[in-house]
């Protein structure tokens, strides 16, 4: 038997290497395992027909192939379109399982996007963005890093240079990287829209195409086109279905629709629903190709680009395969994309919360501070079925839709209320509120949210969760008032958070309002939900600081009416009373008396009130860890205002500080019990003390009393082991600070024991000759630390560092 090895190359593609060879079949037959197992190319082993010297040149082929492969791939600096972030619904919520925070998107050339890699710093520096408004998703820009191949020619676009342009196929795979250092935003200098091509529509009738994907080997979500447009729309009688949410929810004023501007009724399976075939495997296929493939495949079909003159488009997939497969659900943030896979699609709660996020809106959180577990509403954890959807949004949302984006509830009957209580108490908001669900039965201009302003970004939002009409699947707090905070001024993507839901008789208590040292107190008198055809209501009063004797009694009747009255009688309009004035005081504190008593600060009177950092003796950290649980005992009377935080790594990082009166111990894992004073993003210094600011509502702690921290940082946070807790770690002449418990989570897993090693910063009274002295050795030490993060700065000048300097000018600061 001959053999001719330029047929074998033939055969295999490869060409030929070299004049033909002839070869005996013996010699064929002598080759050694060893020569078999080492010959392999392209997954074919042809050592049974290829002798070793012809090997040995195949070798050397595909070394030069692969290198030739390698030349034609290119990392390539690009400027986005824009940022899309994606916002998902884990597939396990409906039991509260994990949860998801943002993910990033690139949208390239001809639609593609693709997802943006990063160290978890940048990434977590672009979510604290994303929330603080500073990246505004679907239209802010950054450059990224891509690698692609390289072909000749041009890149899907009509370009004549002959030059290497990258493969339209290689856009489609892989991801984009941020170039190292901090993520830096690209956003319009004078206010346009960079990525001006889709706007979101709050209002009017929102042209809604559902798209179903067959992939090459015929897998398909279940359902019909026609069953999947009786599921979104209600074409075939469904009267729970995301359609129908939005109308009720909004008292018609935004509607899902499958009727559009352009006629493609030829190209529709059914009313709205959109069938294609896409050329890749779902099993073997990323998202970003999934998504682009989809959508070449449907402007191909209707001739046009997507989003064309749909306001939302949703695809719907058989399922997802491989790793990050948890989602049920995501949608692009401000955008007009949602994917759903198996048959989420039919749970209405599930759509209204995807297109909620097409809408701008952020998820909400319960009392527990994880990301979507609020009960209350759809964009914390939604109803789970095809026959649930009977839920809206909740109070903070709410105010978002209305004032931030002019829509739903903007312009009556009910009223959106900003109560501004002033900083020097005696205060009082008294009004009966009524719910969402009731909106247009109200005759009296009934608050239906009513927004409590810190004076800061973050707010607290109040409302009724009436459980009616619209709202009567809700989960939680059915009938009761609820509270929520939000930050962005509740204008804006932000998540929001429940902090309490009161029945009639309770009260709820945020202490230190506004930085101030009286209590605002939310206390909910009456819940009258059997009113007729009239809607029920909620009785509130809020009060700030003292009561005045005599207030005001402006309330709405029980059943409102449109006439003026005739005799004085109660109305809806609440009304803010002030105390009236009183003469000066002849006696009692004042400025300059060396006492800082409860009405003084370091803001109005240093010469009183001294500030002090209480820092430790023995100095060095040794351990990491995400959060800390310690106690301190004042000796005086002291107020904790700040402290620092000596970072597990460089980064933004969320940073939130809890205070409990007494002892932690039973405490651990009650968050309930716990008051919230801080909770921002800081940007940390690894193994560098950093200020994080003034805390939201300063800690007061009487002589001889004792008060518990729980201080965590979401990226890591560094401290020193110890041999135990409540043992005296560090004292002064003010405080007494006890080791402590590390935590891994939130009020969640203890690790070890622990002890706090950075600067607690707290203000008394400076008649105290020890504080005065304490002060200054305090000033002294900074100086010190300041010299040595200098150098710090100096040696780490090679690598462009200098957010230490940022760190010590924020420390001076707050001093």
């Amino acid at each position: 038997m001959i053999l001719r090895l330029s047929t074998i190359l033939a055969a295999t593609g490869l060409g030929l290497l070299s004049p033909p060879i002839l070869v005996g079949a013996r010699q064929l037959q002598r080759s050694t395992t060893l020569d078999r197992e080492k010959q392999k190319l392209d997954g074919e082993d042809l050592s049974s027909t290829i002798p070793s010297n012809s090997r040995v040149l195949l070798h050397r082929r595909k070394k030069a192939q692969q290198k030739k492969e390698l030349s034609r791939r290119k990392l390539q600096s690009s400027q986005c379109k824009s940022i899309i972030a994606i916002d998902s619904i884990s597939e396990a919520m409906s039991d509260d399982g994990e949860e998801n925070d943002e993910d990033f998107l690139c949208e390239l050339v001809h639609g593609v996007t693709l997802p943006i890699q990063g160290t978890k710093e940048q990434i977590s520096q672009m979510r604290a963005l994303l929330h603080d408004g500073t990246l505004i998703s679907n239209e802010s820009t950054l450059e990224v890093l891509q690698e692609v191949e390289m072909i000749d020619g041009m890149a899907g676009d009509d370009d004549d240079s002959g030059e290497q342009q990258p493969a339209f196929s290689s856009l489609m795979q892989g991801s984009v990287s941020l170039p190292p250092g901090d993520v830096n935003v690209i956003n319009s200098s004078d206010g346009r829209k960079l990525n001006a091509g889709y706007k979101v529509q709050f209002e009017g009738k929102s042209p809604v195409l559902v798209v179903k994907i067959t992939d090459r080997n015929g897998l398909a979500v279940e359902g019909s086109a026609t069953y999947i447009s009786d599921k979104v729309f209600g074409t075939s009688g469904d009267d729970i279905n995301p359609a129908k949410g939005f109308k009720d929810c909004s008292f018609g004023k935004f509607e899902l629709t499958n009727e559009y501007s352009v006629n493609i009724d030829d190209k529709l399976s059914a009313p709205g629903v959109l069938e294609v075939d896409i050329n890749i495997s779902f099993e073997s296929s990323s998202q970003s190709a999934i998504r682009s493939a989809t959508q070449q495949a449907v402007e191909t079909k209707l001739g046009f680009d997507l989003p064309g003159p749909f306001q939302q488009v949703m695809f719907l997939t058989e399922n997802c395969y491989g790793n990050n497969c948890g989602w049920a659900a995501y949608a692009y943030i401000s955008g007009w994309l949602s994917l759903y896979k198996k048959d989420n699609y039919i749970k209405p709660g599930v759509v209204l919360h995807e297109i909620g996020h097409n809408m701008g809106l952020a998820h909400s959180g319960g009392t527990d501070r994880r990301t979507y577990s609020d009960h209350t509403g759809l964009m914390g954890n939604p109803l789970w079925g095809d026959d649930k959807g009977k839920m809206c949004f909740n109070a903070a949302k709410n105010f978002q839709l209305a004032v931030g984006n002019n829509a739903w509830y903007n312009d009556g009957p009910g009223k959106i209320i900003t109560w501004d209580s002033g900083e020097e108490g005696g205060t009082v908001l008294d009004t009966k509120m009524v719910g969402i669900a009731e909106f247009d039965k109200i005759t009296d201009n009934n608050p239906v949210v009513i927004k409590l302003e810190t004076g800061g970004s973050l707010d607290y939002f109040v409302g009724f969760n009436r459980a009616t009409g619209a709202t009567s699947q809700n989960r939680l707090a059915s009938d009761l008032v609820t509270i929520y905070e939000m930050g962005n001024n509740g204008l804006s993507y932000s998540n929001s958070f429940l902090n309490a839901y009161l029945a009639e008789g309770e009260s709820h208590t945020i202490s230190k309002w506004r930085g101030t040292k009286q209590d605002l107190t939310i206390t909910v008198l009456e819940i009258n939900t059997n009113t007729g055809d009239a809607p029920g209501y909620a009785h509130v009063k809020i009060v700030f600081g003292d009561e005045p004797t005599s207030v005001p009694t402006n309330l709405p009747t029980a059943e409102p009416t449109t006439g003026p009255p005739t005799t004085p009688q109660p109305t809806a309009n609440p009304v803010v009373s002030t105390p009236p004035p009183t003469a000066n005081p002849v006696e009692g504190p004042f400025c300059g008396d060396g006492i800082c008593d409860g009405q003084e600060s370091p803001d109005d009177c240093d010469a009183d009130c001294i500030i002090v950092d209480f820092k430790a003796s023995n100095g060095k950290s040794n351990a990491k860890t995400n959060g800390l649980m310690f106690s301190l005992d004042a000796k005086e009377a002291v107020t904790l205002r700040s402290l620092d935080v000596e970072g597990k790594k460089d980064g933004e990082s969320r940073v939130t500080v809890y205070a409990l009166q007494g002892d932690y111990e039973g405490n651990e894992f009650n968050e309930g019990a716990w008051e919230r004073v801080f909770d921002h993003s800081v940007s940390l210094q690894q193994n560098v003390a950093t200020n994080i600011g003034q805390f939201d509502k300063e800690v007061a702690i009487a002589a001889g009393e004792r008060i518990s921290l729980f201080v965590f940082s979401k990226n890591g946070l560094r401290m020193s082991t110890n041999t135990g807790s409540l043992r005296k770690a560090h004292e002064d002449n003010s405080l007494v600070m006890y080791d402590g418990l590390a935590f891994k989570k939130e009020f969640n897993k203890v690790e070890q024991n622990g002890q706090w090693n950075s600067a607690v910063k707290y203000y008394a009274s400076s008649k105290n000759k020890n504080v005065e002295e304490m002060r200054i050795s305090s000033m002294e030490e900074e100086e010190t630390a300041s010299v040595e993060v200098e150098e710090k700065r100096r040696s780490s000048r090679s690598r462009g560092d200098d957010e230490v300097v940022t760190a010590v000018k924020h420390h001076h600061h707050t001093k």
